[in-house]
């Protein structure tokens, strides 16, 4: 099992806990303003699982960029808006779906308190040598609550789904899960993929809170609970403003977002927030500015701000020229496993 393959890997404590009526596993990231997740083991059994594996390994996947890092991301979606999408949605998965529309929407109802939630979009992902082996530490962003089912057993791969609570690669930790079990977490949860030896394929759900938010394509909850002052969906509104998805284009109002979470201590609003003042965007750009929001990002453990200031020291933007203190600050992010410099264009790799 995944506990025995994997004995050097930090695992996320989980504990046995009733909702509903329905027994499952709770796990905490600890973040600012992370709901609780849970782990129902042994969910859907191998006469689903199997077929569906299988039908992932045959499907063509897209390699579009994934928004976390602009990287290909090699998965194919098969639902969108409730609806299984002609000619990807091959019978095996489409059932797969269905079991867990049946079996587990129930249980994210009662956990988290939406009783209008409905499964609104579907897609499969792929984990390969050679291909993509991780997706960083991110929200998702267009979900209230994301349900996810491994399709390959875990002794096919070493590492997994992950939790980050801190900025710092070195706070993640692992969720022990075996092919047919289920997480279930909602929008706050940060949380990413790290495959250090093998293969792994997932099939994830999106639900949306209510059935008109998801034929609108609408994400309503990040503006209700920013309101309330949750920095996560503060930062994501931020987002949503500043691409006009989800929200109408407005620089000015995701810079203001994007700061309300900065200010609350959110170290991936912080660096946004240096993004965007060092490029403008709703605000006039302002280079020593932006190195205060990086700063505050990289002294938190965040490897592109520790990039990124290493950077502005070497070429004296925003500051003055300083190799001592960009050595160091290169040391600290270069040494993050995986660490990709995100940021300004004219730096983004």
């Amino acid at each position: 099992g995944w506990h025995d393959a994997q004995p050097w890997l930090r695992k996320v404590p989980l504990e046995p806990t009733e909702v509903g009526g329905s027994w499952a596993l709770l796990g905490r990231e600890t973040g600012l303003t992370a709901q609780p997740f849970y782990v129902l083991p042994s969910q859907v059994g191998d006469d689903i699982v199997a077929p569906a594996l299988q039908a992932a390994k045959d499907i063509a996947m897209d390699d579009h960029n994934d928004e976390a890092d602009w990287l290909p991301a090699f998965e194919v979606y098969i639902m969108e808006r409730g609806i299984p999408l002609p000619g990807v949605a091959i019978p095996e998965l489409v059932t797969a779906v269905e079991k867990l529309d049946e079996q587990i929407l129930p249980f994210v109802k009662r956990a988290y308190r939406c009783s209008e939630c409905v499964s609104c979009t579907a897609f499969v992902r792929r984990y390969l040598p050679e291909e993509r082996l991780r997706v960083p530490a991110h929200f998702d962003v267009t979900a209230f609550t994301t349900i996810i089912l491994p399709l390959s057993p875990s002794g096919n791969y070493t590492g997994g789904f992950f939790v980050q609570p801190g900025a710092h690669v070195n706070s993640r930790a692992f969720v022990p899960i075996e092919a047919g079990d289920v997480i279930v977490h909602d929008f706050t949860l940060n949380h990413g993929i790290e495959v250090h030896q093998g293969g792994r394929y997932s099939l994830v759900v999106w639900i949306s809170e209510t059935q008109s938010a998801c034929d609108g394509s609408r994400t309503p909850w990040h503006a209700n609970r920013a309101m309330q002052g949750d920095l996560v969906a503060q930062h994501i509104l931020g987002m949503m403003y500043g691409q006009g998805n989800g929200a109408p284009q407005d620089d000015g109002k995701a810079l203001d977002w994007t700061l309300r979470a900065a200010e609350g201590g959110l170290v991936n609003a912080q660096f946004s927030a240096g993004t965007m003042i060092f490029e403008g965007r709703g605000t006039e750009a302002n280079e020593t500015k932006a190195l205060y929001w990086y700063a505050q990002a990289a002294m938190a453990g965040d490897a592109s701000a520790q990039l990124i200031l290493s950077r502005m020291y070497v070429e004296g933007v925003g500051t003055h020229m300083d190799q001592v203190k960009a050595d160091y600050w290169y040391r600290l992010g270069s040494s993050q496993h995986g660490a990709v410099l995100m940021g300004p264009s004219r730096w983004a790799r």
